[in-house]
């Protein structure tokens, strides 16, 4: 290539990987979009096919519904009519009229609230004549031969399953499709009618419409013979065809749909014809007008890369002249607008970087001070313990280990370590407020180690105390219990304190509820508002605070908190600590 001019080179580089490509790649996503296609208008058919199955179960549903019902005797009723009609062939007394239209009333309130109004209802008496029809067929008419004929064809002792036999021309689908089942006294076993539940062929044919013109859909009973079927107006027997079945579990029936697959590739075909000539034809002018730009624009491109590499070398005042109003002018004000922003980020980083050393050496200031503070009150308590004041030494010591807790407030630690700290801070409260306090913890097995945000029970705890024991009880006490429920572990802190109303209680569980809202908190329950913020924020919403009335007066929180590792905790505890 390096004997050709950049002109040339231009060329070749756009046939080999940008013409020959679009080409390979054009037709790949032909061949992948009509298989797409194919595949879609398969599932839907198949989703189609399970919309009709679905309507055809309900319809055997209320079919065997019907038979059941009047081969059960759930109504005796009913039981007496067919008794009273089994051997009559004509309205010889009124008693016979009175059976007859109570068990079309019966017959008549089973279809309407069970059946499809177009399924016809029959019931036939020993003597093949109809005792009931929920349509327009004459009572104790003679029932048709084909259906005597089919009758005789079944298992009469077969009581228990519905048969099923189509009605129709031989070679032709079936007119009607029927159900049939004997119904035999419950007494004497002896036959009092037999029933016939058909379905028309109108009701198959609707059902299997589904408005594609393209789509045939066949209905077949167990050995394969057609019940229904409906042929598309498009359809064709020809050619490749995409095919969906489906099997209807009660009664073994099977749907399979057939649509030509030109039929759907066929538009695929036209549009990617009428697509590949327009693109063709803007390919080949645009190939014309970029080999003439392309000696035009080799020469900005000089001067662009030449004023890069003076920038690179340091000279960061180096501007590119900027001509013309063409895509080089508007790329080198646009390279130029870059050399701007880059100078002024460079400045930022310079004032951050200072900005950095002056907050580092003020941070390494704060760590100096409290371990100063540290160091003095660790003087004042054993000048204290020297001089036999174990009150004040255990009360400097106690405000010691506060203070390490507050200097480390971001580092989680194990619940019996925040324990301890709460213990050292009830010593400190209790000598501040003049109260003896009792403070009672049971942890279950495991939960010592439990890793947990460090201080965040205390500030239930100050709430017992400056709130709870405000009115001053003769024994305050305040209790921790832990305990594991489920993938939870619950932490319950109890105070025997003056307590909350119901309403005061409820509202409070509101607010903690909302923590994360802007909704105000009030004064009093600012730092619970802020233990159950911190709790959603490094548990997720599955952590909470709670509020409820003591078992014996006074207050109860429960935190829930998932449980997790310690290591968990740990990373936790470093991206949300404040």
């Amino acid at each position: 290539m390096s004997r050709f001019s950049f002109y040339r080179r231009l060329q070749f580089s756009f046939i080999i990987f940008i013409l020959l490509p679009f080409i390979a790649v054009t037709f790949w996503s032909y061949s992948s979009v009509g298989s797409n296609v194919s595949d879609k208008m398969t599932l839907a058919s198949q989703e189609t096919l399970n919309v009709i199955a679905n309507q055809l179960e309900k319809t055997i549903d209320g079919i065997s519904f019907a038979s059941v019902y009047f081969s059960q005797f759930y109504d005796s009723d009913v039981l007496e009519r067919l008794r009273g009609l089994k051997d009559a062939e004509s309205f010889a007394n009124y008693e016979t009229y009175a059976h007859q239209e109570k068990l079309k009333a019966i017959a008549s309130i089973l279809s309407i609230q069970s059946l499809d109004v177009n399924v016809e209802i029959l019931l036939v008496n020993n003597h093949d004549r109809v005792i009931m029809s929920s349509q327009s067929r004459p009572v104790f008419t003679k029932l048709p031969s084909g259906l005597q004929e089919e009758i005789g064809k079944l298992d009469p002792k077969e009581l228990t399953e519905l048969h099923w036999f189509a009605d129709g021309e031989d070679g032709a689908l079936p007119d009607t499709y029927y159900a049939v089942r004997f119904i035999v006294d419950p007494l004497d076993r002896e036959r009092l009618a037999t029933l016939f539940i058909g379905i028309p062929a109108d009701y198959f044919r609707g059902l299997l419409d589904t408005g594609n013109p393209a789509v045939s859909i066949t209905l077949s009973d167990r050995s394969g013979t057609p019940i229904a079927r409906h042929d598309g107006s498009n359809s064709v027997s020809s050619g490749s065809l995409l095919t969906s079945k489906t099997v209807l579990s009660r009664v073994g029936w099977q749907l399979e749909s057939r649509m030509p697959q030109s039929s759907v590739v066929g538009q695929i075909n036209k549009e990617f014809l009428v697509s590949i000539s327009l693109v063709g034809l803007f390919f080949l002018f645009f190939l014309i007008l970029s080999m003439l730009w392309a000696r035009q624009i080799n020469k900005p491109i000089s001067l662009l890369r030449s004023s890069v590499k003076q920038y690179v070398g340091g000279n960061r005042v180096v501007r590119i002249p900027v001509q013309g109003k063409d895509e080089v002018a508007v790329l080198s004000a646009a390279f130029n607008q870059i050399l701007d922003e880059m100078d002024e980020l460079l400045r930022r980083m310079e004032n951050e970087q200072e900005e950095k050393r002056l907050l580092e050496l003020q941070a390494l200031a704060a760590q100096i001070r409290p371990h100063f503070l540290l160091n003095t009150l660790n003087s004042i308590k054993v000048n204290l313990l020297m001089a036999g004041d174990d009150a004040h030494g255990g009360m400097i010591d106690s405000l010691m280990k506060l203070l390490r807790a507050y200097v480390r407030v971001d580092a989680p630690l194990e619940l019996a370590e925040e324990v301890n700290i709460l213990d050292s801070y009830i010593q400190v409260m209790q000598i501040r407020n003049r109260l003896d306090i009792r403070f009672a913890v049971t942890l279950d097995e495991g939960l010592p180690h439990l890793s947990l945000p460090r201080l965040l029970l205390q500030p239930i705890v100050e709430n017992a105390i400056i709130h709870g024991f405000s009115a001053r009880p003769e024994f305050p006490i305040i209790s921790l219990f832990a305990r594991i429920a489920g993938r939870m572990a619950e932490i319950e802190i109890r105070d025997n304190g003056r307590g909350m109303s119901g309403e005061a209680i409820i509202s409070l569980n509101q607010r903690l509820l909302d923590a994360e809202s802007n909704m105000p908190a009030q004064e009093k329950s600012v730092g619970l508002v802020n233990t159950a913020r911190r709790l959603r924020v490094l548990y997720g919403h599955r952590a909470r605070l709670t509020a409820a009335e003591g078992e014996s007066g006074g207050m109860s929180f429960i935190l829930q908190i998932p449980m997790q590792s310690r290591k968990e905790a740990e990373h936790h505890d470093e991206d949300h600590a404040y």
